[in-house]
């Protein structure tokens, strides 16, 4: 791999023009910039399981840095018995849209991992929703003609 110093030396020579150099300077700098970007990223597939399984309980906000949210969310669900259950209900709506929203971690860096399972995981997590409401509406509707 080139460093800069070798690409000032290779141009100063005339073994390449200045505008191979600018484009090989620009590469580089690219490069750099990728690896320092991997070192602090977190797996957004990992982010999208624990949300949805141990999301209630804020642990996907405590694995992406997001420390002050991980707890807000706990508190609320462990005091929910408290207010008839309902900050529970106002946790798992929160962690739906960080599911759909959330890209980075706490730190800035964009979550790392394949794109298309992210997009995946997140359009499965629309389907179940949907599917869940339908399906819990039907239930619903069951048990009153049953009642009747």
């Amino acid at each position: 791999m080139l460093d800069i110093e070798k690409l000032k030396e290779l141009r100063s020579s005339g073994a390449i023009s200045e505008q191979e150099f600018l484009e090989q300077k620009h590469r580089l700098f690219r490069q750099i910039e990728r690896e320092n970007e991997s070192v602090g990223a977190k797996n957004g597939i990992l982010y999208i399981l624990l949300a949805w399984f141990l999301g209630t309980i804020g642990i996907h906000n405590f694995y992406a840095g997001y420390v002050g949210r991980g707890v807000v969310q706990m508190l609320l669900t462990l005091t929910s018995w408290l207010f008839l259950f309902i900050p529970v209900v106002v946790v798992a709506l929160w962690v739906l849209l960080e599911i759909f929203f959330v890209n980075k971690g706490a730190n800035g860096v964009f979550f790392k991992g394949s794109r298309k399972l992210i997009w995946l995981l997140r359009i499965g997590a629309i389907i179940w929703l949907v599917s869940a409401f339908y399906y819990s509406d039907l239930v619903i509707y069951d048990q009153s003609l049953v009642l009747l």
